[in-house]
């Protein structure tokens, strides 16, 4: 009896044929292949070790430039308290908490012109004594686009399907997250991405008026969490599945 462990790449041809090849091998030799999923760790995108503690400054909250678009909700301050959150989960950070971050920055302003002044930013980090600062800014907006849907429907009339349509108006939501790191020793910036998330909605015209003044909050909270967690994945070493197959 003996093992041999096979691991794929991501492609859906490479897994189809490994599979194809696999069911083959064992079935002419009288062994059998289990797929099992083996945990992988991931390096982080930034070099850690240089950063061993975070400070997170309140996201701030980008102006649209269409002045008709819908007003977003204020939400810089949970944004920065899921990335905490997101940090704080790997061992090896050491990120300054919500609370504490606060009282810290009494009577401090927090502005668009804080974003790149870098020289502010590192007075702000060797203040909280951490190695590196995270900051950014957010925008959460809309759009609204007529859509058309063809389909089929049985005619009694012409006793056959016909081609039909009915017309909607497709929502879609977008969060647009811009983070950068300060490396607070070297005085400079050491990243700077945006992730950008986005959900869509289907509505007739009486659903699309309900959705204009319903809260959709849990909906931004929802897009921000998804783009905070591209962040913290690549900012701090993780583990993904990877799936192979066990060969008896």
């Amino acid at each position: 009896m003996f093992h041999r462990l096979f691991s794929f790449h991501n492609s859906p041809i490479s897994k189809t044929l490994l599979v194809m090849a696999l069911v083959i091998a064992c079935h002419g030799c009288g062994q059998s292949a289990t797929r099992v999923s083996i945990p992988i760790k991931v390096q982080s995108e930034i070099d850690v070790s240089r950063y061993s503690s975070f400070a997170v400054l309140p996201f701030l909250e980008v102006e649209l430039e269409d002045k008709n678009a819908e007003p977003s909700i204020e939400m810089g301050n949970e944004i920065s308290s899921m990335m905490r959150r997101g940090l704080g989960r790997h061992k090896n950070l050491n990120v300054i908490g919500t609370q504490e971050t606060m009282r810290m920055l009494t009577g401090e302003t927090i502005g668009p012109d804080l974003l790149k002044n870098i020289d502010r930013l590192v007075q702000l980090g060797q203040y909280f004594e951490v190695d590196a600062v995270v900051t950014g800014s957010y925008k959460f907006y809309t759009i609204s686009r007529p859509r058309r849907y063809y389909g089929e429907r049985y005619s009694s009339s012409l006793q056959r399907y016909v081609t039909d349509y009915q017309d909607y108006l497709q929502k879609t939501y977008i969060l647009s997250l811009q983070v950068s790191i300060v490396d607070v020793d070297a005085e400079e910036f050491v990243w700077e991405e945006n992730y950008e998330r986005s959900a869509v909605e289907a509505h007739t015209f009486g659903s699309f008026l309900v959705s204009q003044v319903m809260p959709h909050d849990s909906l931004t909270k929802n897009l921000a969490k998804q783009a905070v967690k591209e962040f913290t994945r690549k900012a701090a070493p993780h583990y993904e599945t990877e799936e192979r197959f066990l060969v008896k």
